[in-house]
């Protein structure tokens, strides 16, 4: 299977290879298939399944044999078998059963936090991409004045001091070019960690950060894996507090065999053992049992209360952001960019310093920025509500692949 596993995960790197684009489904079954926490941690079901196995087994009879030497010696065997009673056996597989179910649950819990993760740093690769974007545009508005301006120096108009602060400029923000380009490529390897990858193959993600999915509004925390492992938790303890009432019943150990003797002829024997429970009932483990019990009750309270907190702040904060996109989209950046045509043209005809110029410009370039900020906290945000809601059908940059 894991051959297998290999195989796909290849052909993927290989059709991708010349591309080198990297979609959100894509990343989802690298992660799933490839992240080596996610592969160990599936090992442990396979732990849990081979105990729940052990324990439909039946005990072992026990086999006893032994011989005297002398005149009147004897030889005795005789076959043994623990009965259990009090339906311990039934209880243990029970408990093996929810144990087994809680190690899946787990593994999905955690599938679901290793998906989260990358989902999110995916979404940082995006944001970056469009910041890489943004800060090229920043070159090419700094580059056009510059030009702008030498043309202006060279007509007489202007100080050539103008010139050097449009020349700086230009230069900064090529400066800024490299950092964010550094920024994005170490955004690349650390994505690829977390599917087993030193180093990305990949150098572009594909996805549009405006495309928001809606709000959930009516969310229900009963898929919730927090929720779940803790109703799963309940189960487990109260099965425990059953089989520890079980074992103050006593196992019964009964056994056959057959007496041989030089002087008596053979006789069949019989035995018959059981523990009295006059001083060890088990009273001691029944009421930790109770406790936990009480303990996990109270803890579910607990993670339900915070949950629902939790989630409201994630809807506040989902609503706030799109408000904010949609002012900075439709009213911020259009006023922005007109104030920056507006000075610039007023600059090159002597009516505005340059220091208007560079103001109003770092005006319109940082509206855009917070934009797409706004744009990478929302899905950002949404990626976590889905994680602590336990939806799994999310629908983000999907709607392209």
């Amino acid at each position: 299977m894991q051959t297998t596993y290999r195989y796909i995960i290849c052909t993927i790197l290989t059709s991708l290879g010349v591309s080198q684009q990297l979609d959100i489904s894509t990343l989802e079954r690298l992660v799933i298939e490839q992240n080596l926490e996610l592969l160990s941690n599936s090992k442990q079901i396979e732990i849990a399944k081979g105990q729940l196995e052990q324990s439909r087994i039946l005990p072992n009879p026990i086999m006893k044999f032994e011989s005297g030497t002398g005149v009147e010696f004897e030889t005795t065997g005789m076959i043994s078998q623990t009965i259990i009673l009090g339906k311990k056996r039934k209880l243990k597989i029970k408990l093996n059963e929810l144990y087994f179910n809680k190690e899946r649950l787990e593994y999905e819990i955690l599938k679901q936090a290793k998906l989260t993760e990358v989902f999110k740093a995916f979404v940082s690769i995006l944001h970056l991409q469009e910041i890489l974007i943004l800060q090229k545009d920043r070159i090419t508005v700094a580059d056009n004045l510059m030009n702008a301006v030498s043309r202006k120096v060279e007509a007489g108009k202007l100080s050539p001091a103008e010139k050097s602060r449009a020349r700086i400029q230009l230069f900064q923000e090529r400066l800024k070019l490299r950092s964010i380009e550094k920024s994005l490529q170490t955004a690349w390897n650390s994505i690829s960690v977390l599917w087993g990858d030193e180093k990305s193959p990949f150098n572009q993600a594909i996805g549009d950060l405006s495309l928001l999915r809606d709000i959930p509004i009516l969310i229900s925390l009963e898929m919730a894996p927090d929720i779940q492992i803790f109703k799963l938790s309940l189960d487990i303890q109260q099965q425990k507090i059953q089989s520890e009432k079980a074992e103050a019943i006593p196992d019964l150990d009964l056994g056959a065999g057959l007496k041989r003797s030089n002087i008596q002829r053979n006789t069949f024997q019989v035995g018959l053992s059981i523990p009295l429970p006059i001083f060890n009932r088990n009273q001691g483990n029944i009421k930790s049992a109770i406790l936990e019990l009480e303990q996990a009750q109270l803890e579910l309270k607990r993670i339900e209360s915070q949950l629902k907190t939790d989630v409201s702040n994630f809807q506040a904060q989902l609503e706030n952001l799109v408000s904010e996109i949609t002012i900075i989209d439709d009213d911020i950046i259009p006023e922005a960019q007109n104030a920056y045509t507006i000075i610039t043209d007023g600059y090159l005809n002597g009516r505005f310093t340059y220091l208007d110029v560079v103001n109003s410009q770092e005006m319109w370039f940082q509206s855009r920025e917070q934009y797409v900020n706004a744009l990478k906290d929302y899905h950002t945000n949404l990626f976590e509500l889905d994680r602590i809601t336990g939806n799994t059908n999310y629908t983000n940059f999907k709607e392209k692949n």
